[in-house]
Order: C-alpha cells, then structure tokens, then sequence
C-alpha cells in the first residue's frame, strides 16, 4: 500500500470514529433502538403530533401514529403531563378535554406571553347566551325546540351566534319527524371553562328539572290535564 493510500484510509477511519485496533465485531456500529421500545422516545413522538397539531387530538389517532395501544399511549401521556407541569424549565402543560389531548402554556407565563401576542378581544356573552350554553351543556344533544321548550322565548339568533364563536355545533340529527339538528358544546367549551369533560361541571338543576326530558314531560302533563305545574310558575322571566 502507499503511502497516500495509507493517508487516505487513516482520514476515513477518523471521519467514522472507528479504531483501527477494534476488533471487526465491535466496529459494526449498534442498530437503532425503535422507537416503541423507547418510552422517552415515544412521549417525544407524542408532543411532536400534538405540536403540530395545535388542537386537541384524540387518544385514538395518537395511539395509531405511535404504533401502540390505547391503554399504553394514555399511560404515556399521563407520565408526559406529571413531566411537564414538574419541570420549571419547560413552558407548557398536556390538557386532557375528554378524550382529546393538548398542548398549553402554563398559566405561570401568562403575561410573558401577552407580551408577545395581542391578547384576544374577550367576547361578552349575552344573559340569553348563557341560558342557552347552560341548556346545551347541561343536557346534550338537544334540538332548537327542546331550548326554547325552556326559554320561552325563539333562541335562534342566539343559537347561530355561539355557533359562530365556536362554543357549541351540530352534532347530529334527531330521529323524529323534520329531522332536527342536535347541539353540543364544543371543546374549546371546555378549554375555556378549565374542564376536562362535562362531568365536572357543577351539580345544577336546570331550572329546576333534572332534565329538559323532564321538562317536556311536566309541561305535555299539565297542557293534558290542564293543571299548572307547581315548578312552571318558577321559571325566570323571557329574556332575548
């Protein structure tokens, strides 16, 4: 061999970082561990979709894009949220809105990121916005009908406004004559009400009915036998 031949191989063995000492065995550089066998490496995964995503994902799309089960990829993401909220060095918390997850800044740094962004115009929702977020919320799926059933009053403008700010959507249609749209509360709802689900908000009687099935019932019975309803001479005054 030459002596430029010899150069040549000592600067391509400096380049790979194998020794010319090492055994052949040794030198055949270690596979790569997948990553389904890395938990580190899949929680990484995980916050890259959610990342990316920027809205809450299900638990079922980010199971399949990880290659792993359901119950091991919520067990992921419960160790990544103790992670998260643990470390002080990291700005952001995982959210869990039923059975979506997400990625938000902590509320440590709200102001550092006011800072930066110009905060939203905070959206004033009217009395009647309320009774019908309060309706929906409280007993979803409901139709137009079953909202005004308990107003009193036509909710329609009130209905396509919160639809437009994202609070509530059609989620479906009931099977009953005319096909009626049903309404649910959106997760941004949730996001912004600091819920996890509608199983944590707080206990309420909808006017004072369980339900607004109930409402119905009560309101069909007194118009058969046209008595009043104790509970009917309760309800609040009609309001737009």
């Amino acid at each position: 061999m030459s002596v430029e031949e010899q150069h040549h191989n000592d600067q391509d063995l400096a380049i790979t970082g194998v020794s010319r000492n090492e055994p052949a065995a040794l030198q055949a550089q270690a596979p790569e561990l997948p990553l389904s066998a890395d938990p580190k490496r899949l929680q990484g995964q995980l916050e890259a979709l959610l990342f990316a995503s920027g809205d809450p994902l299900p638990l079922s799309d980010l199971a399949r894009a990880c290659e792993v089960s359901e119950a091991d990829c919520r067990e992921l993401l419960l160790q990544m949220a103790g992670r998260l909220e643990a470390d002080e060095s990291r700005g952001i918390l995982l959210r869990r809105v039923r059975d979506r997850y997400c990625l938000i800044s902590k509320p440590l740094y709200k102001d550092c990121v006011s800072r930066l962004f110009t905060a939203r115009t905070a959206v004033r929702l009217s009395q009647a916005a309320y009774e019908v977020l309060a309706c929906v919320a409280y007993n979803q799926p409901v139709t137009r009908a079953q909202v005004e059933a308990v107003r009193g009053v036509n909710s329609d403008a009130v209905i396509s406004r919160l639809e437009e700010l994202g609070y509530i959507f059609a989620s479906g249609q009931l099977e009953a004559p005319g096909h009626p749209t049903l309404f649910s509360v959106t997760d941004r709802f949730l996001l912004e009400c600091g819920l996890n689900s509608l199983d944590e908000l707080p206990p309420m009687e909808l006017l004072m009915y369980s339900s607004l099935q109930e409402f119905e019932q009560n309101l069909k019975q007194a118009e058969s036998t046209g008595a009043e309803d104790p509970k009917l001479r309760q309800l609040p005054p009609e309001k737009d």
